[in-house]
């Protein structure tokens, strides 16, 4: 969800996450991981995605490494990720941003080059901030004949934010011909990424048919001009108001999305493939509990809805490419509990062949009026 990450944003850690007291119990001082990783606010937030998604390895075995001890050490492996503000507006971070490197410094470990991420299952345990760079460290949980299992927590402050758990398979001993294969149908009749606004031209058309003064309307337009692009061109085929008082009309929760990665220069194949992963797992995250709030008529800009990720979770079924139009289905099946859950589904729009299926619970609630006292 685009803006705000976890479950909330109050200071204490989650009542089951693990607090590491300053100076970190890893050797590093909290100066030490500031040096490591240098935040990036708001107003230098012109990143490209491979810097935002970038993790900076700390303590770890090195990739080229063939010794058999290491394969299966216990050691944790530490990293340190930029932090990138969501928007000019807020300090929350991104949630994809922390999915995206978690990734990033899970794969680094995964020494096995014809080992390639399959599942990913992410927890936000509580709100990030772009104030102070991420800590992540990998435990090495298992490298068997055929799986890798990576557990990667993040941390801010000494406070766990974010956990991570990533499965690694080795493919060659499931070609095309042993493999039983089926899957879900790509949407027909779509009409075709070139034919939609971008990002941009999406929010500034809907501030052009808002119900708001002109003044208004000029000062929303210089903010737009001002913000730093979204890392991945994003083309909705019905977009949602998100500008005005209004409210909305109620409609069926589903939407369609054309998503385009960007490439990766200079990497050997394996970085490139991670990168390509983690770059798709940062945009998977975009639209899930916007999605769900569609039948309510809500607008997105009604102060009094609250919206953030709980859980994550991506299954990989083919290697996404980067430069490529994927087709992002995005539906919701429940609302109930103050809570929502979406599902995601990523194709490729040569071939409509299934990429990713993406699954999101996430908090969604009408806050109610504080009377004053």
């Amino acid at each position: 969800m685009v803006g705000v990450t976890g479950a909330g944003s109050q200071k204490s850690p989650h009542p089951g996450s693990q607090s590491f007291p300053r100076p970190y119990s890893f050797g590093m001082s909290s100066r030490d991981v500031a040096r490591e990783g240098s935040t990036t606010t708001t107003g230098s937030a012109h990143a490209s995605l491979m810097d935002i998604i970038k993790v900076k390895p700390i303590q770890v075995v090195p990739r080229e490494s063939k010794d058999s001890h290491a394969r299966t050490s216990t050691s944790m492996d530490i990293f340190v990720g930029k932090s990138h503000a969501a928007g000019r507006f807020t300090t929350h971070v991104y949630g994809g941003q922390l999915v995206g490197q978690a990734l990033m410094a899970a794969a680094t470990t995964v020494m096995d080059t014809e080992r390639t991420l399959h599942s990913m299952h992410c927890h936000f345990l509580q709100a990030g901030s772009h104030n102070e760079p991420f800590v992540f460290t990998v435990d090495r949980l298992r490298d068997g004949a055929t799986y890798s299992s990576r557990f990667v927590v993040a941390r801010q402050a000494g406070a766990a934010i974010f956990t991570a758990m990533c499965s690694f398979q080795q493919l060659h001993e499931y070609s095309d011909t042993n493999a039983l294969q089926h899957q879900s149908t790509m949407p027909a009749n779509v009409p075709p990424p070139e034919s939609l606004p971008d990002q941009r031209e999406t929010l500034l058309d809907a501030i052009r048919n808002a119900r708001l003064s002109e003044e208004d309307k000029i000062r929303l337009k210089d903010s737009v001009d001002s913000l730093p692009p979204f890392p991945v061109d994003i083309r909705v085929v019905q977009p949602i108001q998100r500008i005005g008082p209004d409210s909305v009309k109620p409609r069926e929760p589903r939407q369609l999305a054309w998503i385009r990665l960007p490439s990766t220069p200079g990497c050997d194949a394996q970085v490139a493939e991670a990168t390509v992963k983690a770059s798709l797992a940062y945009a998977s995250d975009w639209g899930f509990l916007e999605t769900a709030a569609l039948p309510h008529g809500i607008n997105l800009a009604n102060r009094r809805l609250k919206m953030s990720s709980l859980d994550h979770t991506l299954y990989f079924h083919h290697k996404p490419r980067a430069g490529e139009w994927l087709l992002f289905e995005m539906e919701s099946g429940s609302a109930s509990g103050g809570r929502a859950l979406a599902t995601g589904r990523i194709y490729r729009r040569d071939g409509g062949q299934l990429v990713a299926t993406v699954v999101q619970e996430g908090l969604m609630r009408i806050q109610r009026n504080q009377s004053k006292l």
